[in-house]
């Protein structure tokens, strides 16, 4: 009732009267009581109506009845136009025709307008909070306040895409970010097309346990892991649900992804490997840079008709990817960038390092990246670090200008001579 509501939809957008007396029984109920009503209450109402589930999304079904309230419209504005024929009225015509266009417009748009200049005031109010709280939340934190500060969080109708080579920690990233929404008592909905429910449902509970991975995976915890584990899950309980979804039959396309909404109402969607997902469009070969631009386009949609965000992870290319993430490093399809709000990246440090066998590296789950904002519609670029600890279950941030203060022999000689310490900085 409130999707219907907010999209003015009318008892004249039925065309049968027994529809519209229904329709108006349920708009009357939801504007007493402020809810709709339960379907005893609709079957007392309406003993001899019969009612089947409905499979299509409702954006879906209300996008439908638009469409029919319009060619309703235009075809009745048609009609009175074709009245002033045999007068050869061309003026007349004219203007039922233009009435019709009207008319459609104003009860089929989808469109929110707004007068700025009466407006002006609460515009006001916000800008001198934002005075008061530079740098606040205008959204849900990431979890990564440096990130936070410069897009002011995960915000309504944004389409965030997290851009990143393989193995350079996306799906890890994506998945924390998750997490910390959780703990803000909000509920995610995590699509996976990389992983499988098991293996993240390891990885959360090594983040939140602080057990490593590898011990989870494999069963090798001593007793004393396995009842942090056991705490960290208790700590679970009364919290908002946090849905993890590879549902590969129903969740595939971006109608998909807009059933699991309607299915669990979440606050934030993230999406792992959205470049594996198929798109809506009949006749577009699965897979192909105009399928994908099919895909992004959805997605962007979808987070504004559900006014909440979608963040998502895509393949970057290694070849334009070279020297850093850019607009361009999307795989496959230049829409990624195009169509996303804020566009993040990942790229792992250490590959950077000849001295190191990134392989070595990874085996021992141990990373730094670098997490940063590639490009944004609201706000400046900027950069931190994340140092990724799989064997201690941890991911943490750490500011770059920091690290670049620590490694400078100056400081640490000045840091270790005035603390009459080793020098052996410790980045917090």
């Amino acid at each position: 009732m409130k999707a219907a509501t907010s999209a003015n939809i009318t008892i004249e957008f039925f065309r049968d009267e027994r529809y519209q007396k229904v329709y108006e029984f349920l708009t009357d109920h939801y504007g007493r009581y402020g809810t709709a009503p339960d379907e005893d209450v609709v079957h007392s109402a309406f003993p001899t109506m019969t009612w089947k589930p409905q499979k299509q999304a409702l954006d879906y079904l209300i996008d439908q009845m638009r469409r029919d309230r319009k060619f309703v419209i235009l075809t009745q504005g048609l009609s009175s136009a074709a009245d002033f024929i045999g007068d050869e009225n061309a003026d007349g015509m004219q203007m039922a025709l233009q009435e019709a266009m009207i008319q459609a417009r104003l009860e089929t748009s989808a469109a929110y307008d707004l007068d700025f200049t009466t407006n002006r005031h609460a515009f006001e109010e916000r800008l001198m909070d934002r005075m008061e709280n530079p740098g606040m939340l205008r959204g849900i934190s990431t979890g990564f306040h440096g990130i936070d500060f410069v897009t002011g969080g995960l915000q309504p109708e944004q389409f965030l895409v997290l851009l990143g080579t393989p193995k350079s920690f996306k799906s890890a990233t994506l998945l924390a970010m998750a997490m910390f929404v959780h703990v803000q008592a909000k509920v995610p909905l995590f699509i996976g097309f990389e992983m499988s429910n098991v293996e993240q449902e390891d990885r959360l509970a090594s983040l939140l346990s602080g057990v490593g991975l590898t011990k989870i995976m494999n069963g090798t915890l001593t007793h004393k892991e396995f009842v942090a584990v056991q705490r960290a899950l208790g700590r679970l309980e009364g919290m908002r649900p946090y849905i993890f979804s590879t549902d590969i039959s129903s969740a595939t396309t971006v109608s998909g992804v807009q059933a699991k909404i309607q299915e669990y109402q979440p606050d934030v969607v993230f999406v792992d490997g959205a470049y594996l997902m198929q798109s809506d469009t009949p006749g577009v070969e699965q897979g192909s840079p105009q399928a994908l631009t099919s895909i992004s386009r959805g997605l962007k949609r979808l987070a504004q008709s559900q006014k909440l965000p979608i963040v998502v992870t895509t393949q970057a290319s290694l070849t334009r990817s070279r020297g850093g993430l850019q607009l361009n490093s999307g795989m496959y399809t230049q829409a990624w960038g195009q169509d996303c709000d804020v566009l993040l990246g990942v790229e792992r440090t250490d590959r950077e390092d000849k001295s190191k066998s990134s392989s070595v590296v990874e085996d021992k789950g141990e990373a730094m990246v670098r997490f940063k904002v590639i490009e944004s519609r609201s706000g400046p670029r900027k950069e931190v670090l994340l140092e990724w600890d799989w064997p201690h279950g941890s991911v943490r941030e750490i500011d770059p200008v920091l690290v670049t203060a620590m490694l400078d022999p100056k400081n640490r000689n000045r840091h270790a001579h005035e603390d009459d310490v080793d020098g052996d900085w410790q980045g917090d």
